[in-house]
């Protein structure tokens, strides 16, 4: 695994940790500068370290063995169906700012692979949305928003319908 690749496991790592907002971009700052052998000791134990040439030895050893099978080769996985080729950082800040602001990122997965399931859920909630707002327009007797929101809907439920069309096709169940 070369620097490029562990700096992205060590971002993707910080990316999905519970830390507040200042300690990421502290943990972020560190992978930018950190070696080899410090950004492989970050993935092993989250921890930062000082390196020696004694330690760096035990780490490729233990790096190694954890790349077989362990910590290591989840991690890759992990970002690799996440990513498929590409940005995780970048994927996964996305995700987190449209799960703030689009309910429905949030409830059919803001970190899940992008599959088929997960589009027809994302179809399903934007139809909610969309009558949602339609009520509260013609609450608010609000005309311009009341086409707007109809014509949201009927778009959505176009999609929707397409959807669940290919599931019956391909004999799968909603």
């Amino acid at each position: 695994m070369d620097r490029k690749e562990l700096q992205l496991l060590s971002m993707y790592i910080v990316s999905e940790s519970d830390k507040s907002k200042l300690s990421k971009l502290q943990l972020l700052n560190f992978v930018m500068e950190a070696s080899e052998h410090q950004l492989m000791t970050f993935i092993l134990d989250d921890q930062i370290i000082k390196t020696d040439e004694i330690s760096e030895q035990i780490i490729e050893a233990r790096f190694k063995v954890m790349e077989a099978g362990g910590r290591v080769a989840k991690l890759r996985k992990s970002y690799s169906s996440l990513t498929g080729v590409g940005f995780p950082v970048m994927w996964s800040l996305y995700r987190k700012i449209r799960s703030i602001y689009d309910v429905c990122t949030k409830r059919c997965g803001k970190f899940e692979v992008n599959t088929s399931r997960r589009q027809h859920c994302m179809l399903k909630c934007k139809v909610e949305k969309h009558k949602a707002q339609l009520v509260a327009a013609k609450k608010a007797k609000n005309d311009k928003e009341t086409q707007k929101a109809k014509t949201n809907l009927m778009k959505a439920n176009a999609a929707l319908q397409k959807s669940i069309a290919s599931f019956k096709s391909r004999g799968a169940e909603e």
